[in-house]
């Protein structure tokens, strides 16, 4: 079930909307979905070397886009759009933590966020609630975004044909991988705020 999942990411990462959909799902994932943008992005960057650091450029800008409108919807929003997300994934304990965390130890709680497996939409909208600097939360989110985003791209480049082969002969422990990577976050989120 996996390894067909990856193939379909696979295939449609290769297709002329794949950097569409990658900024659609990179903006989303920032501000709303549950899902990191990270096993789409993967692929998209595997699929069309020429269009790898194009795709580093998209996910990156539309993530920091997706982070502005968490911080907005933080700021806002906190009563209604806010309070759903985080209600949603249960986050309740962990947002007020890292709301007090923010305000303790500002910048660099959101650059964890944002190069970390911690939902990024829980210190963006965190940021709103707090009114962290706009401009502030701003930098570092691209700052830290690019970078994530790069050091995909980056691996990739490096490790060229060689990982195309081992995500393909290895497609479910990297899809397993993801989706610890994804649980760390969570968890990470529970036990450290």
């Amino acid at each position: 079930m996996i390894k067909g999942l990856l193939e379909r990411v696979t295939a449609a990462a290769g297709s002329v909307y794949a950097l569409w959909v990658l900024g659609i799902i990179s903006f989303l994932e920032s501000a709303l979905l549950p899902i990191p943008v990270d096993p789409f992005a993967i692929p998209v960057m595997l699929a069309n070397r020429k269009r790898l650091w194009q795709a580093a450029v998209i996910a990156s800008l539309s993530s920091v886009a997706g982070g502005c409108l968490g911080y907005f919807i933080g700021a806002y929003l906190t009563e209604t759009l806010g309070a759903w997300i985080i209600n949603t994934y249960n986050l309740e304990s962990q947002f007020e933590g890292f709301k007090a965390d923010l305000q303790t130890h500002g910048a660099w709680m959101i650059a964890v966020a944002a190069i970390s497996p911690i939902p990024y939409k829980l210190g963006a909208i965190a940021a709103g609630v707090v009114s962290f600097s706009f401009p502030l939360f701003f930098a570092i989110s691209l700052l830290c975004r690019t970078l994530r985003f790069f050091a995909f791209a980056g691996v990739i480049y490096a490790l060229g044909p060689s990982f195309e082969r081992l995500l393909q002969r290895r497609s479910g422990a990297v899809a397993a991988i993801l989706i610890m990577v994804t649980i760390a976050g969570f968890v990470a989120v529970y036990f450290v705020f």
